[in-house]
């Protein structure tokens, strides 16, 4: 008999010790660490009922105990240190306690890989990139604007970065084969450097402008289909019958020099020179 009146006052006690008559949007756990009396209940217009297990730590607690800050025990509370608590202890200064703590330049360098995304050190972001290439080529330090020499003394890792594409010729004229990339597709490459890669460089946008230029810096590529169509000058045409022979010479004949002519047999008998045929060496 006492045990079932035991039974029924227990049974009478858990049914006081939360809500009625609800709807719970999930079952409550097989082993709670805390009673449901204790949880923090509340209604949704839509869903019915809901419940939440009270926090561990309270806001006291989290404030007078920094090491609890970033934990889920704290997460939940809105609180912030002091820049000096900030910065005597690094690992607090990237999270929400320290969001509005603004940094002095020298604590933001030396400890650029975690302070590089802190909302106090924004301000040094260039400064905090520059220290490390891996972490300059991170999404924290996309909208980072680079000096031009960090940029071409790095440029095979710099040459996509959106910081360094002021100086994308200057980083593509540091390396032949980092020129002909697609990086470099949209580069506009001084002369000099086109002429003396005219073989590799050809067919590269940023040396079009200087085409005639390539394309007799090379024999090999004045004969070739990339150079079809280019006008070539009376200087290079005399140069040789294989070249004076070329489509490419045809409109040089109105410019062409009787030194030019007479200077080589063979092509002072061509077409090109024959205004100046009954000079030419028989």
């Amino acid at each position: 008999m006492i045990t079932k009146v035991t039974y029924l006052i227990a049974t009478i006690l858990s049914v006081k010790a939360f809500p009625q008559n609800i709807q719970l949007l999930s079952q409550l756990p097989s082993d709670p660490i805390e009673q449901p009396d204790s949880w923090a209940w509340g209604r949704h217009p839509k869903e019915g009922f809901g419940y939440k297990a009270r926090n561990s730590l309270t806001l006291e607690q989290c404030i007078d105990n920094p090491e609890t800050a970033g934990t889920v025990h704290c997460d939940g509370y809105d609180y912030s240190y002091p820049v000096e608590l900030c910065i005597s202890m690094p690992r607090l200064a990237p999270l929400k306690v320290c969001a509005d703590a603004k940094f002095p330049k020298d604590f933001c360098v030396s400890n650029a890989a975690n302070m590089v995304k802190a909302k106090g050190c924004q301000k040094f972001l260039t400064d905090m990139c520059i220290m490390d290439i891996s972490l300059a080529t991170s999404q924290p330090c996309a909208d980072a604007q680079y000096p031009k020499d960090f940029c071409t003394s790095n440029a095979n890792q710099m040459v996509k970065t959106k910081g360094c594409q002021k100086f994308l010729t200057d980083m593509c004229t540091m390396d032949i084969n980092l020129a002909t990339s697609q990086p470099c597709a949209d580069a506009e490459f001084p002369k000099d450097f086109c002429v003396a890669n005219a073989v590799k460089l050809i067919k590269a946008n940023g040396c079009q402008s200087y085409l005639t230029d390539l394309c007799t810096a090379d024999v090999s590529l004045a004969v070739s289909s990339d150079c079809a169509g280019v006008e070539f000058p009376a200087s290079f045409c005399t140069t040789s019958v294989q070249i004076a022979l070329l489509d490419n010479c045809k409109g040089a004949s109105k410019d062409v020099t009787v030194f030019q002519c007479t200077k080589n047999k063979e092509v002072c008998n061509t077409k090109l020179c024959q205004q100046f045929e009954f000079l030419c060496p028989k």
